[in-house]
Parts: C-alpha cells; sequence; structure tokens
C-alpha cells in the first residue's frame, strides 16, 4: 500500500516545473503567457511584532480556491501517478489497480456545487 500525504500539496507545487508540464501537453501558448505572468507577479511580505519584511517573490503553489487550481494541480502531479501505476507501485483491490482514487475524488470535491 502507498500513502501520500496531500496537505498543503496546493502550496509546494513548483512554479517552473508547472510551466514545462503544460508546454509538454501541448496547452495553448496564449495561455501559459496569462499563467506566467499570474503567477509571476506573486509576492508576499511577512508581518512580524508590527514589522514588515522585504517583498519576497512567490514561486512556488498554486492559488488556494482558484477555479484552476484543481486543473492545474492535477496536471502537476498526474506524472507522480503515471509513475506509480506503470510501476504497479500504489493501491490495489485484488487485481484492480485503484491508486488513483484518492486524487479523482479530490478532483470532484472541487467541482461540486458548495
Amino acid at each position: 500500500m502507498a500513502s501520500l500525504d496531500a496537505r498543503k500539496a496546493f502550496v509546494r507545487v513548483n512554479h517552473i516545473k508547472l510551466f514545462d508540464k503544460l508546454i509538454e501537453r501541448g496547452f495553448p501558448s496564449m495561455l501559459i503567457t496569462v499563467l506566467l505572468d499570474w503567477y509571476g507577479k506573486t509576492f508576499s511580505t511577512v508581518r512580524w511584532a508590527g514589522c514588515y519584511s522585504h517583498c519576497i517573490s512567490v514561486r512556488c503553489g498554486i492559488r488556494q480556491g482558484g477555479i484552476l487550481s484543481p486543473l492545474l494541480f492535477n496536471i502537476y502531479i498526474d506524472s507522480v501517478i503515471h509513475a506509480l501505476r506503470v510501476s504497479d507501485l500504489g493501491c490495489h483491490l485484488g487485481d484492480v489497480y485503484v491508486g488513483c482514487i484518492a486524487s479523482m475524488l479530490m478532483t470532484l470535491y472541487y467541482y461540486q456545487p458548495h
């Protein structure tokens, strides 16, 4: 049995690797350009004891609650799921490979009306 701790998984997505995967899959260059612009302008500051840090460029993570975020995460993680399936590692019910059920349920959850 294999287990993947996906807590805070969205914040760990590397932007460069994500955009490489989008290019490999043949996504329209205009969409990739918009996403690059959108994610390339993400900055963060830290406030501690009333003081603020300098702006820091955010290079990892996809937006929590974003309409495209589940799709982008699934594209990012798909190579891991594929590698598990090809190597026959992961969860099985008898002879049936079911190592992707948690990922599919997470995707379905995001598309349900709340």
